[in-house]
């Protein structure tokens, strides 16, 4: 039998919320807050990548009032205004949550609740295993064999019927008459004064439900709870229509329009960028592999020849050159790579024993590109073109017509910099995760030289390739 497919629907009000209080202190570039919507992706993204959810959305309270509010003028009349630093991040989360490939549902005069439960109940009438994902217990009166809550705080807690039964005492569909007694302060839901949740639960499971209960309140035992009970039932008939959750509010179930299709690499970059979030940034950044590019291995002499004469007739390249270790000045060359164009470059590879299979001898390679790295009307443009230069005159080639060099043009700009990095140069000004020498070699004990990367593996020159050519 196969399994049916699951619909996560996330509570996108609550989490954000959470989010907001977890977190604080974060601001982004300009110094406005963003630690709500850097919670809330958090939370998603370890939801996604956990999870691989094949169906999602979201939903959000609305601003406005809802049939709530008819039923009882009051309500949510004690809730504190919105702080105005997480107002403001809504449009962020919002934003995140699209960008994230996850659709978002709402539905006027409905609360966000409402609309979950909706969805839940007409997908699992279609078969759905549904997932709501909150850390609200008001959703525990939706669960049963085919909708469970998901609280994704810490590792995440799934909830079936018997979980719900083993954390409250009660069964899900007796949640609603539980909140109907304990009430809630913070959305003014009245309840039954001197009952809180314990009281509540104990009652409910003695009684079976709400209204039995209020039949027999004169045989309650506690004074305090008769007495409030008696006092105070339609108050607490009107509680549990507050805390009820309606299944039934206009908005339809379409398993298309939930089905998750991967997130917009460009979209979270820019949303990313804007916020100020370094490590997504870095990692939904453009790379040599999802932007286009003309990358070409130029491996013969007389392919270097070409070259040459291509470099003269362009009369203004970019170049970098390979040592045989990253950081080393006293070692051989292991490639040199030149670019006419954003995202053009063209790699040459050296060979000489230096570990490759092929390659161009250094001799013959730098024969051919003399007279063009000497040629002071050719302009040259690079990063840290000092460590090039002295490279190449180990060699017998004295590079003549520098123009730019960005290691100096970054130090100009912002001298405090602690490293003047061409990758971190390249992500900051032109939106591209460039690979570093870490990315190639490796890292620590383990790391090798870049003599020892075949050059058919392929990083070792899109690495050089990157730093001539990074747009």
């Amino acid at each position: 039998m196969s399994t049916p497919p699951r619909l996560y629907l996330i509570d996108g009000s609550s989490q954000m919320y959470r989010a907001y209080h977890a977190i604080r202190g974060l601001t982004g570039p300009d110094g406005k807050s963003t630690n709500a919507v850097y919670g809330f992706v958090t939370m998603l993204r370890k939801l996604m990548n956990e999870q691989q959810p094949q169906y999602i959305a979201a939903s959000f309270d609305l601003a406005g009032p809802t049939f709530r509010s008819e039923l009882a003028t009051d309500y949510k009349a004690n809730r504190a205004p919105m702080p105005g630093d997480l107002a403001e991040q809504i449009p962020w989360v919002h934003e995140a949550c699209e960008a994230l490939g996850v659709p978002i549902l709402t539905s006027r005069r409905y609360e966000a609740d409402d609309v979950i439960g909706t969805l839940a109940t007409k997908a699992a009438a279609q078969g759905f295993e549904v997932a709501i994902v909150t850390g609200d217990k008001d959703f525990f009166q939706l669960v049963h064999d085919g909708i469970k809550v998901y609280n994704p705080k810490d590792e995440g807690t799934w909830y079936d019927a018997a979980a719900v039964k083993e954390k409250f005492g009660v069964t899900p569909a007796q949640i609603v008459d539980v909140l109907a007694l304990m009430g809630d302060s913070i959305d003014n839901i009245k309840g039954v004064p001197g009952i809180g949740e314990k009281g509540a639960r104990d009652l409910i499971a003695a009684y079976g439900g709400l209204e039995a209960l209020l039949a027999h309140a004169g045989d309650v035992t506690n004074k305090r709870y008769r007495e409030g009970l008696l006092a105070h039932a339609e108050d607490a008939r009107q509680s549990r229509a507050l805390a009820r959750i309606h299944t039934d509010c206009p908005v339809e179930f379409e398993p298309d329009a939930v089905r998750y299709h991967g997130v917009s690499q460009q979209r979270c970059f820019e949303l990313f960028s804007r916020l100020g979030f370094r490590s997504l940034v870095m990692e939904f950044a453009p790379t040599a592999q999802t932007v286009g590019k003309d990358y070409t291995i130029v491996d013969t002499p007389d392919a270097v020849r070409a070259l040459a004469a291509d470099l003269r007739q362009a009369g203004r390249f970019a170049l970098r050159v390979l040592p045989d270790a990253p950081g080393a000045m006293r070692t051989g060359i292991v490639g040199l790579s030149f670019s006419t164009g954003a995202r053009q470059a063209r790699y040459v590879p050296i060979g000489g024993g230096l570990g490759f299979d092929g390659g161009v001898d250094v001799r013959d390679a730098l024969d051919a590109l003399r007279p063009v790295l000497e040629d002071g009307a050719v302009r040259k443009i690079g990063h840290d073109l000092k460590f090039d230069a002295i490279l190449l005159a180990r060699h017998g080639v004295v590079l003549q017509g520098l123009e730019t060099d960005t290691m100096l043009a970054s130090y100009l700009i912002d001298a405090t910099r602690s490293e003047h990095r061409l990758e971190d140069l390249a992500l900051e000004h032109a939106g591209y995760k460039a690979l570093t020498e870490e990315d190639v070699c490796g890292r620590g004990a383990k790391s090798v030289s870049f003599s020892q990367i075949p050059v058919q593996a392929g990083k070792i020159s899109r690495r050089c390739t990157n730093s001539s050519s990074t747009p």
